[in-house]
């Protein structure tokens, strides 16, 4: 019995780390479908806002230019919304999300328009994983880029 003493501890020890990297990928796993689930949620509510002003008067159609000079400041309104979460806003609703990942399209000639934003995703631990010379040099990205369009009428 007594060669037995102290094994659990060493298996412990042997296993801590792998135990460990499960835990923390699975939390960050979760934490970018959050953000992704937070993206799409905050792209749809812009959009809905952008189809309600993009048009100033409801019985024509988009303008040909649409800019801010021709709606009203209602591109930068919605990259405001978006962003911010409402307008003159100055903290991003995510982390590293600003105006200039926001892109907005419109097809005059069906009245429709389309939001995207490329936002690109980091992990809390770094960008970069190191390869701890296994085989490889150098070190991988961790960091992906997610991108979400939307599609409206504008009514």
């Amino acid at each position: 019995m007594k060669k037995t003493k102290g094994v659990a501890a060493v298996e412990f020890t042997i296993m801590l780390p792998m135990l460990l990297l499960l835990i923390f990928s699975t939390g960050e796993i979760g934490r970018a479908l959050f953000q992704y689930s937070q993206l799409t949620r905050i792209v749809r509510d812009a959009g809905r806002y952008l189809s309600t002003t993009a048009i100033q008067n409801t019985t024509q159609s988009l303008p040909a230019p649409l800019n801010d000079e021709t709606c009203q400041n209602c591109i930068s309104n919605t990259k405001d919304i978006l962003v911010y979460g409402y307008i003159g806003g100055s903290v991003p609703l995510l982390y590293g999300l600003s105006t200039s990942d926001v892109t907005i399209i419109a097809i005059p000639s069906t009245d429709s328009l389309t939001i995207s934003v490329d936002y690109d995703w980091t992990p809390l631990f770094g960008e970069r994983m190191s390869h701890f010379s296994l085989g490889r040099k150098g070190s991988s990205d961790l960091s992906f880029n997610m991108s979400v369009s939307y599609t409206v009428k504008a009514i």
